[in-house]
């Protein structure tokens, strides 16, 4: 796209936004090289009410938002046929109970909207043929639809489901399409091969073997090579050239010239057994990386094979199943031992050891009773479950997972559209060099064949794919393998700045340590937690159940109180039944009840509040019978990630909102140099543009709503996965199973993420740079048939996607 289109585009979008606006995702057949993908790109953008349009040639898929209030659905479908490429689509047929002509008109308004490209009617089956895009709605979806504009829906012939698994299909799809060209071209190219020896050894004569070649390459040109003839005339109607522009008139070139030797109109030898070659290797090429491609997704597939597609719904008295898109929340669902758990929920009734392995990286199973969450993808491995639906099918946390890992696999990094004009430029260059060789071969007076050959040669072995493929394909690799990780990035761009960051923040509470108060120490007798605990049984606040909790574990109840009140910033105060009042509290708590204080317990609170401690008294009948002191846990991979970060060459850098003496207690367990603390919200985002001033590109890691701006603000934001919704919405990645030392599986696989599309680039570049010149013939005694010129130009396409695949051991 040339500048002053990214202009028109980026006047569109500031034009048309400011109505209800949506994200669909278009999944593209067609697509084969980096022109390609700015074709469509070009062609969605011309529809009236689409707002930007996203277009990767990896995953196939265009992500388009757009205007609801002005988009025509179909409009997108049409623009990108127009341009001479396809949406992958499935169609349903839904059977109702009765069907007649006037319900035609009430049937379309119910399915006029975003999903559905057409809509058919069958009367004399009462069925409607629904033409839809299954990345945007399902078919349960549409049958629903028509149930609640009053039609009975009696059957749906196409099995419900949560579809995440299109890609699949479509490259199967593409497949077939290739294998069946190749079951053409295979046999007749190695049939011309054998005629060419017999020929050389005098068996066949050579007006004969023209003959015969020209009747074998004629259905491998036209037939096995139409998918490049044709894409070649799709790119000269939208004014542009790409691979299939080269290999077809590198093909029909060869073809055609040799058809005017065997008629005698031009001297020279035929080369039917070139074109034939040509095309067949690059078929075969195309097969085996578009084989390769399908594994490039393979990471985002077996997530989705881990989301069950029925569940088993307590309905009355019995148990009935239903897809998970029908799964109401609230709805009770039954799960047996051995089964995947459908949705996400709450325990409601049972026990059993759950297997979260695939959420949390946990392979110990995890013991959950009723009041524990559950979530869908998991497996009960022991036990029985009655779970109350809290999120359903493309709602649950695995499928949001999924949605935003496709989201990224699609995004660009910044080189990928600096890639994509050269390569918009790239083809016609070819296409000038092929010519200015013909052109030359010919001044310096060398036979027409041989300059014909070499032309062919040039416009062959040029692989603009290479290019295009490089960056997109190992962007696909990395998101999957990051997913598999229980790394969700949301922008693949993120893993790009994530590699030039030279300092990374922390917040402390929640993020380097674990977020959950616990008693550290007693002063006092043995009755303090005891007492302490009957005073906060009822109290919300983290620092009552942190002692609540304690006492639990160490088999301790809290008695039963007759009253109970919360004084905000002091304390609570509780009595019990035989009248002794119980208080937990700071300091202020204490002087309010003007209680006595005794000299050795104020010595060991100092001491221990000089730890980082918080300390909190317990007074009973306005005397001090002792103090908790009270912190939180380092997480214990902190450390290592600390030091590994060094090792790396990043600088650490601690934000808190906490004091100055319990965040330096902290940073020194740790090694953290550099500690801001007693920060607001808006302070963080202050000190975050300070550190970038300093050392350049930040990232942040948060967990709290307060974190929020200051990940936004961030080059690169990194939510833990027990934040809050704000925050992970805020983030650019989500460390999913909450551990700090995923943020190092995070920075090592953006590192070989980027070290991969380096390597492609490079070997795609070297690759056209030194072949390019040997098929023009410019380098003496190196001669470079068409055919070989194919096998090379398939087998660099196939070498860059292989080598992106390495990722995903990553």
């Amino acid at each position: 796209m040339s500048d002053a289109d990214t202009s028109i585009a980026n006047v569109r979008v500031g034009l048309r936004f400011g109505g209800r606006t949506r994200e669909v995702t278009l999944k593209i057949i067609g697509m084969h090289c980096a022109t390609c993908s700015l074709t469509v790109q070009k062609a969605l953008l011309s529809v009236p009410g689409v707002l930007t349009a996203n277009v990767s040639l990896a995953s196939d898929e265009a992500k388009v938002v757009v205007d609801e209030a002005r988009i025509n659905y179909r409009a997108l479908l049409k623009a990108v046929q127009r341009a001479g490429y396809d949406v992958y689509r499935e169609e349903v047929k839904v059977y109702l109970r009765s069907l007649n002509p006037d319900d035609e008109p009430a049937i379309m308004r119910a399915l006029s909207r975003i999903g559905v490209f057409n809509v058919g009617f069958d009367l004399t089956n009462h069925s409607v043929i629904i033409e839809y895009n299954p990345l945007d709605i399902t078919s349960d979806e549409l049958a629903t639809m028509l149930r609640r504009s009053g039609f009975t829906v009696i059957n749906v012939s196409k099995a419900s489901e949560i579809d995440l698994d299109v890609d699949r299909r479509t490259v199967e799809s593409d497949l077939r399409d290739i294998l069946r060209r190749l079951v053409v071209a295979v046999p007749l190219t190695i049939s011309i091969f054998i005629m060419m020896v017999l020929t050389m050894t005098s068996l066949i004569p050579i007006p004969l073997y023209n003959l015969l070649s020209f009747i074998l390459a004629t259905p491998v040109q036209f037939y096995s090579g139409w998918r490049f003839i044709k894409g070649a005339i799709r790119a000269f109607r939208n004014a542009t050239a790409n691979m299939d522009t080269l290999v077809a008139l590198g093909t029909l070139s060869a073809y055609v010239f040799s058809i005017l030797v065997l008629i005698n109109l031009l001297p020279g030898t035929t080369f039917f057994d070139s074109s034939a070659a040509v095309i067949t290797f690059i078929l075969i090429g195309r097969y085996l990386e578009v084989r390769a491609r399908l594994h490039a997704s393979s990471a985002i597939r077996e997530l989705a094979r881990l989301q069950p597609r029925v569940a088993r719904v307590i309905k009355g008295n019995a148990e009935v199943e239903a897809s998970v898109t029908e799964v109401e929340p609230g709805d009770l669902v039954v799960v047996r031992q051995g089964e995947a758990i459908p949705v996400d929920g709450i325990v409601d009734g049972g026990e059993g050891y759950v297997d979260e392995s695939s959420m949390s990286g946990e392979y110990m199973p995890v013991h959950r009773v009723p009041g524990d969450v559950v979530l869908a993808g998991t497996h009960l491995v022991r036990g029985y479950l009655v779970i109350r639906t809290t999120r359903n099918g493309r709602y649950t946390l695995l499928s949001q997972i999924i949605k935003l890992a496709r989201q990224a696999q699609a995004s660009r990094l910044p080189i990928q559209s600096l890639v994509d004009r050269g390569s918009a430029v790239f083809t016609w260059v070819v296409i000038s060099v092929g010519i200015l060789t013909l052109i030359t071969w010919l001044l310096l007076g060398a036979p027409i064949y041989l300059a014909v050959m070499h032309m062919a040669a040039v416009l062959v072995v040029a692989c603009p794919c290479a290019l295009g493929l490089a960056t997109p394909i190992s962007v696909v690799v990395g998101v999957g393998r990051a997913a598999q990780k229980g790394i969700v990035i949301k922008d693949a761009d993120a893993l790009e700045r994530l590699v030039r960051a030279r300092v990374v923040a922390f917040d402390k509470t929640g993020t380097l340590t674990m977020g959950r108060p616990r008693v550290f120490s007693i002063v006092g007798d043995e009755n303090v937690l005891a007492l302490a605990a009957t005073a906060e049984a009822r109290s919300e606040h983290p620092l009552a159940k942190a002692i609540v909790e304690n006492a639990m574990e160490k088999g301790v109840m809290p008695s039963d109180v007759s009253s109970f009140d919360s004084i905000q910033g002091m304390g609570v105060i509780s009595q019990l039944s035989d009248g002794s009042v119980i208080a937990v509290g700071n300091e202020r708590l204490v002087k309010g009840m003007e209680a006595e204080l005794p000299k050795y317990i104020e010595d060991e609170a100092q001491g221990l509040r000089s730890l980082g401690y918080t300390v909190v008294y317990v007074v009973v009948n306005n005397t001090v019978r002792g103090a908790l002191a009270i912190g939180d846990m380092v997480r214990p991979e902190a450390p290592k990630v600390i030091s590994e970060l060094r090792r790396l060459g990043i600088n650490v850098v601690m934000l808190t909102g906490d004091n100055e003496v319990n965040a330096r207690l902290i940073a020194r367990k740790l090694g953290i140099e550099e500690v801001h603390a007693n920060l607001l919200p808006d302070d963080k985002v202050n000190i975050i543009n300070e550190l970038r001033g300093k050392y350049g590109l930040i990232a942040m890691v948060g967990d709290g709503v307060n974190d929020a701006a200051a990940l936004n603000a961030a080059d690169v934001g990194i939510a833990m996965g027990s934040g809050s919704d704000i925050t992970k919405e805020a983030g650019d990645v989500v460390l999913l199973r909450n551990r700090l030392d995923q943020l190092i599986d995070l920075i090592t696989l953006s590192r070989r993420v980027l070290n991969n599309i380096k390597f492609n680039l490079i070997y795609a570049f070297l690759y056209n740079i030194v072949l390019i010149p040997i098929a023009a013939g410019v380098v003496p005694g190196v001669t470079l048939r068409p055919e070989w010129a194919g096998l090379a130009m398939a087998m660099s396409s196939i070498s860059v996607t292989l080598n992106a695949l390495r990722l995903r051991r990553a």
